[in-house]
This record gives C-alpha cells, structure tokens and sequence, in this order.
C-alpha cells in the first residue's frame, strides 16, 4: 500500500464450470510406484504420455476408450501425466510424484 504495509490473501483453486478433460490422480503422491489414473470425460478416446523431468517418454497408451488406467513400477521421483483428447484435442497435463521413502 502507499503507506508500506502489505496483506497477503488466501489462496484460492479456480476451475471453470466448462472446462473439460479433468483427470483424477490416486495416490498421489504415491509410496508405492502405482497411480491410479480416472478420466472424469468417459466419451471418445484419450491418448496418455508419461514422461519424467527431463522429459524423457517413460509410457505411452493409445487410444484408451475406459475410463481409469493403473500405472505400476514407478521409481521415486516427478512425472509428467499429460492426457488428450482424441476428437477434441484438449489436453490436460498433471504431476505425478512417488516417494517410496
């Protein structure tokens, strides 16, 4: 302010009613190397890359049609989760972590 003092706010999530291809992430974060991964728009096909920090493809599935997918056998570390919709080509991308310690 103009007189030096300051006020944070709350931090707050926003989505957006009409925002589509939400995905559902479980556990995460994971201490066992499994994510269960649910797609909340069961219609049509989604194409899913997984990829760790350096961006470097660890899996990929193609033209998955169910609605949930379990990814088994993860190190510790992040990962990248980045789902798109086939007849749409909306993506969303969201962060995996595994710590097994």
């Amino acid at each position: 302010d103009i007189d030096g003092s300051y006020k944070f706010s709350e931090i707050r999530s926003v989505r957006g009613t009409e925002q589509g291809g939400k995905i559902i992430l479980y556990p995460n974060p994971s201490s066992d190397g499994k994510v269960k991964v649910m797609f909340e728009d069961v219609s049509g096909a989604h194409d899913v890359l997984l990829t760790d920090m350096n961006g470097r493809l660890i899996k990929q599935w193609t033209a998955v049609t169910n609605n949930n997918i379990e990814i088994n056998n993860l190190t510790d570390g992040l990962y990248s989760l980045r789902v798109i919709n086939r007849e749409t080509g909306e993506q969303t991308v969201q962060k995996i972590v595994i710590n097994k310690h």
